[in-house]
């Protein structure tokens, strides 16, 4: 008699609640958008006019529910935490393929919107305010990165090490989360950019990391016609302060602030200078 085979249960997408830390439990939903997994976390009892959406693109290895310190605007805004699937098909680059998603009828956004993207998303963000402008309300730019020219090319192999297989993350990734959260970022904000990064495959990794070396849309900045915040941590070890100067000078009409102190994560290690900064942006240009 033969005992009755189960096929292997699917990877779990999204992690148990004791995973969570403190402070960065979020409701999630997953959307299947071309075919793959999207998570979008959100806030409970926040405001669900569709009309002031504002869409967070995460860094490279991150979750949307990195953006978990933004959650005193959630009582103004519709905040959609956005999360690239782990695995992009090989036919399009991370870069292509996300841009493709967000404009795919599968990823339900409303016809416009305002959109934050850090690191990695502030690049996704930049291309796709300026392939569709009429779809952007606000744009706020958090460590821009539009040039790998200017992006210090050491952090960025250190930051690699939060994502190697184990053991190597495991032995490397608190110190890697160190420099890219600074000094001033709580352990619960670390814990959770390691947690999501161990998360990521190498070849995605790699994938990414291509996308962002062969970046170069300084020139493009210039016909950029969408309000801009850039804003960029004064101890930022990743992307020089004098790049978010050169970002914020190309694109007309931007503004930059630098939250001192603050590092490549300013939105998780220093909270409340950030939500005023992108509060205040966004009362005046998504009214």
């Amino acid at each position: 008699m033969h005992e009755a085979t189960h096929p292997p249960a699917p990877p779990r997408l999204v992690p148990e609640p004791e995973d969570i830390q403190r402070g960065y439990e979020l409701a999630c939903e997953q959307r299947l958008v071309r075919g793959h997994p999207i998570r979008l976390f959100t806030f409970p009892g926040s405001n669900l006019n569709a009309s002031r959406t504002v869409l967070c693109l995460p860094g490279l290895g991150a979750s949307g529910r990195s953006f978990a310190p933004m959650r005193p605007l959630a009582t103004e805004r519709r905040l959609l935490l956005w999360t690239p699937t782990q695995q992009t098909p090989l036919t399009h680059t991370p870069l292509q393929w996300n841009l493709a998603a967000l404009e795919h009828p599968d990823a339900s956004l409303p016809e416009r919107f305002s959109l934050v993207g850090s690191s990695f998303g502030s690049l996704i963000s930049l291309a796709y305010a300026l392939a569709h402008p009429e779809r952007i309300k606000a744009l706020v730019l958090v460590s821009p990165v539009a040039s790998v020219h200017r992006v210090r090319r050491w952090a960025l192999a250190l930051s690699t090490l939060v994502r190697m297989p184990k053991p190597f993350a495991y032995l490397f990734a608190p110190t890697a989360a160190r420099v890219l959260g600074g000094i001033h970022l709580p352990p619960e904000g670390r814990a959770e950019i390691v947690r999501e990064a161990r998360r990521l495959s190498p070849l995605e990794l790699l994938r990414r990391l291509r996308d962002i070396l062969a970046a170069d849309y300084l020139d493009d900045l210039e016909r950029l016609r969408v309000p801009t915040l850039v804003v960029h941590g004064a101890r930022d070890l990743l992307v020089p302060l004098s790049y978010a100067r050169d970002v914020a000078a190309r694109i007309p009409g931007s503004c930059l602030e630098v939250i001192r102190g603050a590092s490549h994560l300013p939105y998780m290690s220093h909270t409340e200078a950030f939500n005023a900064l992108v509060g205040d942006f966004l009362a005046r240009h998504d009214p």
